[in-house]
């Protein structure tokens, strides 16, 4: 069984939270400042699900490593080559401000890492081998994050 995505954040925003209740002497953000938190967990998971949206438009596989059927280039993916992995990250990066815990700001970043050291690379060989040159073009034109 391959762990996927959903998986890695969901199990990473649970440990943010266990960090927080587990260790609360790391708690550094207090009052109304948390409060930001909940508008960047906001922005990342809508980010995250319009570009979902986008992939449901264009009727391709939106789990990693099922053979993409379309290119999406549209939207979210005109600016970042990896929305939906992005805005997760942003809203890892928004629980951790609601928490306010240093332990919780890990998540996101071993989030981070796992997209871009892991899926990303496989998920772009793949895209090189199914659109070639459509996509190296896509990859000059477009940053993987921002």
């Amino acid at each position: 069984m391959i762990i996927k995505p959903p998986h890695i954040a969901l199990t990473l925003l649970l440990l943010s939270w266990l960090s927080d209740y587990l260790f609360p002497q790391f708690r550094f953000i207090f009052g109304n400042y948390r409060d930001l938190g909940i508008l960047v967990l906001i922005s990342g998971l809508t980010t995250s699900f319009y570009s979902f949206h986008l992939f449901n438009k264009n009727k391709t596989p939106i789990i990693p490593g099922q053979k993409p059927t379309f290119m999406v280039a549209e939207g979210t993916y005109k600016f970042t080559r990896n929305p939906m992995y992005l805005g997760v990250t942003i809203a890892l990066l928004g629980a951790a401000i609601f928490f306010g815990n240093a332990l919780s700001f890990l998540s996101p970043l071993i989030f981070f890492l796992i997209m871009n050291y892991y899926f990303v690379p496989r998920e772009e060989k793949l895209m090189e081998n199914i659109f070639g040159k459509k996509y190296l073009e896509y990859k000059k034109q477009v940053r993987r994050w921002l």
